[in-house]
């Protein structure tokens, strides 16, 4: 039960991502700067989570002056490593375009969780971990994969590339941040001054460019939603979560992000999803099938 109740949380934040990415484009599209969003989704995000900091149980250990220095140190790389992945991501973007930074950032990063975790021993290698990695790049490769294909790669591509394999990287340090944060802190704990983090960090990337405010109702409310439910909600529940799984399970269970998106782009937005995508969907489900067999999901394969 305690397994399943974790992916549940990990897979409710991917599904919420990947909802939150039509809000967000609708937004982008609207005028509203990459960075600005960025900065309003963990503004707005924040007072929830302190909200619910503040009126958690008090425990004497779990307040940020109880914590010992390397937990907190985890706790605010964390927070960076959010603000710093979307910010490599809009910056691939500016070179590439959309389509191959996002390819690279998704898939790249369960390769990055797996490789560390390994290393780093907190999981061991074998079959269903490296077929449940391989099964997941490959579903989501074919999710997001446009009809005509990638194209031409845009002036400036390695730039563009380094940018992107950063933006993977950091999102990698997000999910093992989470999934090695220790018992005794909780995830709201975590939560709360990770995205206060983020978001001084974002203020910083966005400030010098200007920042750009919602117009009109929808637009605020686009804002807040993205704010509350993609940011708040979503990475409480992913905190949740990833820590009572693998790194790469955690990893891996957000993936259904693009599945998600693909789906609601077919019934919302008239844009149906092609043979490929499905097939990408079947082997995304199959990966993680493969990651919730393993035995006790501590990496013994």
């Amino acid at each position: 039960m305690s397994a399943a109740l974790a992916w549940g949380g990990v897979l409710l934040a991917g599904a919420l991502w990947g909802g939150g990415a039509l809000v967000a484009q609708f937004l982008i599209d609207g005028g509203i700067a990459p960075q600005s969003l960025s900065l309003a989704r963990f503004a707005l995000g924040l007072p929830l989570l302190w909200w619910l900091y503040w009126r958690a149980p008090a425990r004497p250990d779990a307040r940020w002056a109880d914590l010992a220095g390397r937990e907190r140190f985890q706790i605010v790389a964390t927070g960076a490593a959010m603000a710093l992945n979307v910010s490599c991501w809009f910056a691939g973007i500016a070179h590439l375009g959309a389509a191959l930074p996002t390819v690279i950032s998704i898939c790249c990063a369960p390769v990055i969780v797996a490789l560390v975790s390994v290393l780093r021993g907190y999981e061991r290698f074998g079959v269903r971990l490296l077929a449940g990695v391989l099964l997941a790049l490959a579903g989501v490769l074919l999710l997001v994969m446009p009809a005509a294909g990638w194209g031409p790669l845009a002036p400036g591509h390695a730039v563009g590339l380094a940018w992107s394999f950063g933006s993977a990287f950091c999102y990698a340090m997000v999910v093992l941040g989470n999934a090695r944060m220790p018992v005794r802190v909780p995830a709201i704990t975590a939560s709360a001054w990770g995205m206060g983090v983020a978001a001084l960090c974002m203020l910083v990337i966005a400030w010098p460019g200007g920042i750009t405010w919602p117009t009109g109702a929808a637009q605020w409310l686009g804002v807040g939603y993205t704010g509350v439910v993609t940011t708040s909600v979503a990475y409480l529940a992913f905190a949740w979560g990833a820590r009572r799984l693998s790194p790469t399970a955690a990893v891996v269970g957000t993936l259904i992000e693009p599945l998600v998106a693909a789906v609601l782009a077919a019934l919302l937005l008239a844009q149906p999803m092609a043979p490929r995508q499905w097939a990408g969907a079947v082997l995304l489900a199959g990966a993680m099938l493969l990651l919730v067999r393993r035995k006790g999901d501590t990496g013994v394969a």
